[in-house]
């Protein structure tokens, strides 16, 4: 299946209907996009973390993943106690 859109000067497009019913997609869903070789891959995101793995990329390199375990305990404790 071949179909085609037109990229907006704001690097928008629509994903022709036919595509979006196969799918599943609808307005709000989440899509990761990849580059393989000349092509580019692009598929829903159902929520789950494994899924959006490697989807953001961290502020610094490398990350202190200590630091970011204690940052979260704190707000959980915080939680808790209100």
């Amino acid at each position: 299946m071949v179909m085609k859109s037109t990229l907006t000067s704001k690097g928008q497009t629509t994903i022709p209907n036919q595509i979006r019913k196969q799918m599943g997609l609808k307005a709000g869903d989440g899509l990761v996009y990849s580059i393989e070789g000349d092509h580019i891959v692009m598929k829903p995101v159902k929520g789950t973390l494994l899924e959006a793995f490697a989807t953001v990329k961290p502020k610094r390199r490398p990350e202190d993943f200590s630091r970011i375990r204690e940052k979260a305990r704190a707000r959980r404790v915080k939680k808790i106690v209100e």
